[in-house]
């Protein structure tokens, strides 16, 4: 008789898990909080326009990558469409200076000296250390927890030769590096390529994919590659509860030894495993589910210590006309600054442009998004529970006042506005849970460095794990791909089998 694993959460790391697993056997199950698959890795529909919520660029788009070969086991990659973007994006000052951020780094480096000639050494750094990572290989790799020492020696002759660039940038965070910089232009610029605290080294290796075009972006949008490996489990026999939030794990002891046995369903329902895998929040997973009894001091210390990605807004509008613009992402100065929230108050906003992808707009019309972070997660979590008049008069108000101060670049939008669209930080955790309503968990800080990761065990409980973005700073979907084979890879060696990322039946 197959094993049972339960799987809280279907985003990419616990869908990823659960086809793992079905491959190898096992009988799994998925409990899902939303309707539908994915997390935040997720789109939604509004008068006709298709709203995408997620991927900016999927690391192992195409081959040459390892994580290629990992999305390649779960979706056919041949069949997905991929569109590189030119330029990462397009920084303005709203007085007739740009810098457009190319993808290619000869065309980067030239535009970035010709701009800022002051800034030589700046530039050498940052596309000097690209160059290098652009000759690096990512190894599918995997977990700690199963590290030999010949692992190890692998892992060193692999990544020697990159080993001093890495350890120095990933010292520097984004916005110390920005600082460097004399050109205030160029400064402004290298100061938005991500979170400013993120070490700036993830940067340079994205500019490295980007330029080897193995980070473009799927067609289609999120939702539809949530679906599509939500298909490949469904395929493989797996089973997924949506509406279905989980409040418990299941706990008993056992030769002395603590073991999870199954979960609780709000309707205080129990369902029975061999297995259990939080895929989902991490703070919820072992502070609410856990009730906080299985966590040790450095896993606490990351929970009250460590820097967490911020929340965000996302408005969306519809556009009826074909916005002409040399890039898909602009970064340019409001017309007058808008406060989002008490102390928040925001001059620049950054625009995704989505005419490179015609499933989320009707034909001659414009999707436009802007993603805008916000560390008021409590403020709106409170105001829509507590003043839900208030909460929906808030966001007409932001969206007016965005709408109104992006048209001294864009021209006269409410004219042609057929959609609007504002989710908040409560949007998020009404959706997910993610707590603070944090985009994608932990930051990559100096302070934690590059291969930092918090263990996918629990000191005191058997027969659980964990996956997904809490367990790995840095985030994003190829994380959460490998967090959930890794898991599986885990729970296949403690069944004392051997991992395959092939059916079983094949």
């Amino acid at each position: 008789m197959a094993k049972k694993v339960i799987i809280i959460g279907a985003g990419i790391s616990g869908m990823s898990a659960g086809c793992y697993l079905q491959m190898n056997g096992f009988e799994t199950e998925i409990f899902e909080l939303h309707n539908q698959p994915g997390g935040l890795c997720t789109s939604w529909d509004r008068k006709g326009y298709h709203i995408d919520g997620c991927i900016h660029w999927l690391v192992g788009s195409r081959p040459g990558s390892g994580f290629y070969d990992a999305w390649n086991e779960l979706i056919d990659m041949e069949k997905l469409e991929i569109y590189d973007h030119e330029v990462f994006f397009r920084f303005e000052d709203g007085k007739g200076n740009y810098i457009n951020f190319y993808n290619n780094i000869d065309k980067l480096e030239t535009e970035l000296l010709e701009k800022a000639p002051e800034d030589k050494a700046v530039i050498s750094d940052y596309i000097g250390a690209a160059r290098k990572f652009s000759k690096l290989k990512m190894p599918l790799g995997k977990p700690r927890e199963l590290y030999t020492l010949a692992d190890g020696l692998s892992a060193l002759v692999h990544f020697g030769p990159y080993l001093p660039l890495l350890n120095k940038w990933s010292k520097v965070s984004i916005a110390s590096f920005a600082g460097r910089c004399k050109n205030p232009l160029l400064k402004k610029t290298l100061g938005n390529l991500f979170v400013p605290e993120m070490s700036v080294v993830f940067v340079m290796i994205t500019t490295a994919w980007m330029h080897n075009k193995i980070a473009g972006y799927p067609v289609g949008g999120s939702l539809h590659f949530s679906r599509l490996i939500e298909k490949k489990y469904h395929e493989l026999g797996g089973k997924i509860h949506y509406n279905s939030r989980i409040r418990k794990i299941l706990t008993r002891k056992s030769d002395g030894k603590k073991l999870a046995h199954g979960v609780m369903n709000e309707s205080a329902e129990t369902f029975n495993a061999d297995y259990v895998i939080s895929a989902a929040d991490g703070y919820n997973t072992l502070f609410e589910m856990l009730e906080g009894q299985f966590t040790d001091p450095n896993t606490r210390k990351f929970y009250e210590k460590e820097l967490t990605f911020p929340s965000y807004f996302q408005l969306s509008l519809g556009i009826n006309r074909v916005l002409e613009t040399e890039a898909s992402s602009l970064i340019f100065p409001l017309s007058a600054p808008v406060e989002l929230e008490p102390g928040n108050i925001i001059r620049d906003i950054s625009l995704r442009v989505h005419s490179f992808d015609p499933t989320l707009a009707p034909a001659g019309k414009t999707l436009l998004t802007a993603m805008i972070t916000s560390n008021g997660e409590a403020y709106w979590s409170d105001l829509r529970m507590n003043d839900f008049r208030k909460y929906k008069a808030e966001k007409e108000r932001i969206t007016r006042e965005l709408t109104e101060a992006m048209e001294v670049r864009l021209g006269p939008l409410a004219l042609h506005l057929e959609m609007s669209d504002l989710s908040t930080p409560a949007t998020v955790v009404r959706y997910t849970n993610n707590w603070k309503g944090s985009f994608e968990g932990w930051i990559m800080t100096p302070r934690l460095g590059l291969f930092r990761q918090l263990p996918m065990t629990l000191p005191g409980l058997e027969k659980f794990y964990m996956a997904g973005q809490w367990t790995a700073p840095g985030g994003g979907l190829p994380t959460a791909l490998m967090c959930g084979r890794g898991v599986a890879q885990l729970i296949c060696r403690k069944s004392g089998q051997k991992f395959t990322n092939r059916p079983v039946s094949v």
